[in-house]
């Protein structure tokens, strides 16, 4: 009975060195902790919980085993346990005056050597004694240490293995590694090889491309995307939770287990806080769970959203939202959040291609420690979403597209049909700058257009995709300039640089006189063409007239 019993405890007391894991499962080493930064960044200790007498070489099992040098006060103990949640009733009938006399030890273990090795009353013991030994806040005094990756153990017994580094703050690099506990039943020491189970979550951040008009990017989630100036978008921030189960059930052993976002938009772009969230999901083992907006699960804080342009998002209780859901967060979980925002007049504008300052990123601070709710870890900023934006330029001339021909008073519309009804108008704002951008607010026409002294008329902050410009307002004397197509054309398969090959930013479009025929000229080439071909028509021409007269001199 008293060899089962302590198998039965051994199992639960490795359940206390699932629960005083310093760090939560991950997928593996990720690229920036080798397997040689964690054997040269770790300290050990190890605390004794049982001693014992090794009965013989030949058979070495431990027996008379006692509380360890580390259980000061097994009267104490006992009388904690009683009132331990979930477990402590099955204590309540042990009665001593003294808990290390052995039939008290033995009433102990008679309790213990009922539960299964990884059910929830063996949880909830090592939940127990992990805070029972650290009930101070700091862990007992011990003078058994090591380094890297073993620690030798000098007395047969059952030892609590701890890492003991101490990180800096933001040290997201190194990770503390998961305690062991060892059975040693040898004679004399004992090399305990540490197997290093260091784990993280990660965290990334995606913007919406809508799929439009003719943009040569696919539509949907991805690390860049184009919008207009004043077009509403989303973002998703994703953190991605590592499996437990194989690690014991290591969500099971916090009290809370917290994930925070903290969000960083470029000055360019603007958070739409009135619309709050779009939406907080969480998704494990198939299951989804939209935490309901109204349920105070999470928190959104804007402090820092004037003077940086940041916000966080806090859940305090991952677990408790995943208990509503009927889902057990050990077999791990995918926590997105999705908010609204737009560009603002701050946001860099692409008149060329080539990179953009609208990037944005995204890091994430968690629950590290089951024994300190207060103790988190922080991971790597995200890898930057970028979001690019266009600027149209037009000049209006008259006769030529000479310099010294432009033309003032000329009034145009942007549309996104060649047909250029009023349902299919691209409704814009003239802002302080004289240029114009999209309005997205009025429910009537957009502001017309008028090209200026110089001759231009500029539209800042367009979408990736094909417009048409149509002349509504011709200056007295010339004739209507045609329907003249605009496409922007962005290609940014490399997320950091986008390709605009193919695009007509730059617009010359020439009035002749009333009568005659109107150039429109794109990309600073249209009127050429006309010169080109009137001037073969010429030399044709020339050339018909010499002959016919040859012809006639014969």
């Amino acid at each position: 009975m008293m060899k089962k019993a302590i198998k039965k405890l051994l199992a639960a007391l490795l359940a206390v060195a699932m629960v005083c894991a310093m760090a939560i499962p991950a997928f593996a080493f990720e690229p920036w902790e080798t397997k040689e930064d964690l054997y040269d960044h770790h300290d050990y200790i190890a605390f004794q919980i049982f001693k014992g007498v090794i009965s013989s070489k030949d058979n070495p099992t431990l027996s008379d085993v006692t509380w360890g040098s580390h259980i000061t006060n097994p009267d104490n103990f006992l009388e904690k346990l009683k009132g331990a949640p979930i477990i402590g009733a099955q204590f309540q009938s042990i009665v001593a005056t003294d808990a290390t006399d052995a039939a008290t030890v033995q009433k102990v273990l008679a309790v213990i050597s009922k539960w299964d090795d990884s059910d929830d009353d063996s949880i909830a013991f090592a939940r127990f004694v992990c805070h029972y030994l650290y009930s101070d806040g700091g862990a007992p005094k011990s003078n058994i240490v090591g380094h890297g990756g073993a620690i030798t153990i000098p007395e047969a017994g059952y030892y609590l293995i701890v890492d003991t580094i101490n990180f800096n703050d933001g040290d997201y690099y190194h990770a503390y590694n998961s305690f062991l506990l060892v059975n040693d039943t040898h004679q004399g020491e004992f090399n305990v090889i540490i197997n290093h189970k260091v784990v993280k979550p990660t965290v990334e951040k995606k913007v919406y491309d809508n799929d439009n008009n003719d943009i040569s990017s696919a539509g949907g989630w991805g690390s860049s995307a184009d919008h207009a100036i004043n077009e509403k978008f989303q973002f998703q921030l994703i953190a991605k939770l590592p499996a437990g189960r194989d690690e014991g059930r290591a969500y099971d052993y916090y009290d809370k287990y917290s994930v925070i976002f903290h969000d960083t938009l470029s000055d360019g772009i603007t958070y739409d806080k009135d619309d709050n969230l779009d939406s907080v999901v969480i998704e494990s083992n198939g299951k989804t769970y939209n935490i309901p907006k109204d349920s105070l699960k999470y928190t959104i804080d804007t402090t820092d959203l004037e003077s940086q342009n940041s916000f966080v998002v806090n859940i305090p209780d991952v677990k408790a939202c995943a208990k509503d859901a009927g889902f057990d967060l050990n077999d791990g979980a995918t926590i997105t959040v999705t908010y609204t925002a737009h560009l603002n007049d701050k946001a860099y504008v692409n008149i060329a291609g080539g990179s953009t300052s609208n990037i944005n990123k995204v890091y994430l601070t968690y629950s590290n420690n089951p024994k300190d709710e207060s103790s988190i870890g922080k991971t790597p900023e995200s890898t930057p979403v970028y979001v690019y934006t266009y600027q149209l330029n037009n000049t209006k001339y008259h006769d030529d597209d000479n310099p010294n021909n432009v033309l003032a008073g000329a009034g145009f519309r942007l549309y996104s049909d060649e047909a250029c009804h009023d349902e299919d108008e691209i409704k814009l704002k003239m802002n302080d700058d004289g240029t114009y951008s999209r309005d997205f607010s009025t429910e009537g026409k957009g502001v017309e257009m008028i090209s200026g002294q110089d001759g231009q008329f500029n539209v800042k902050g367009l979408d990736a995709g094909t417009y048409y410009l149509k002349e509504t307002k011709t200056p007295d004397g010339y004739s209507a300039c045609k329907v003249i197509p605009v496409t922007i054309k962005a290609d940014h398969s490399r997320n950091d640089q986008v390709n605009l090959e193919g695009s007509n930013l730059t617009n010359d479009i020439v009035n002749i006189k009333a009568g005659g025929i109107t150039l429109p000229s794109t990309g600073g080439i249209g009127t050429t063409i006309f010169y080109v071909v009137g001037g073969g028509l010429m030399v044709a021409a020339i050339v018909l007239l010499v002959t016919k007269k040859r012809m006639e001199n014969k």
